[in-house]
């Protein structure tokens, strides 16, 4: 016997959304069957079922934040002047 389901709500991409759906419709599953698969596969492996990975200079750059290396000491006004000399350039 099946469980009943949870009602539940959530905030999607709606281009990924959109695109997705025509992917499921293609295997003939809806997009609650699809997040239900997701989910138990969540459970089941104990974590993510696919491997996450971030660019090696994203990886460096967390690295020495959490070393405090290449740091810089900036307030408020001078990340705000950073920011808008990036943009303007």
């Amino acid at each position: 016997m099946m469980m009943a389901r949870k009602q539940t709500s959530i905030k999607v991409d709606p281009i990924a959304w959109e695109e997705a759906k025509k992917i499921f419709k293609e295997y003939g599953i809806t997009a609650s069957d699809a997040i239900n698969i997701f989910l138990n596969e969540v459970r089941l492996k104990g974590g993510l079922p696919f491997e996450m990975r971030l660019p090696k200079e994203t990886l460096n750059v967390i690295k020495d934040a959490r070393e405090n290396k290449n740091m810089i000491e900036m307030n408020l006004n001078s990340f705000k002047k950073l920011l808008n000399e990036t943009h303007t350039s």
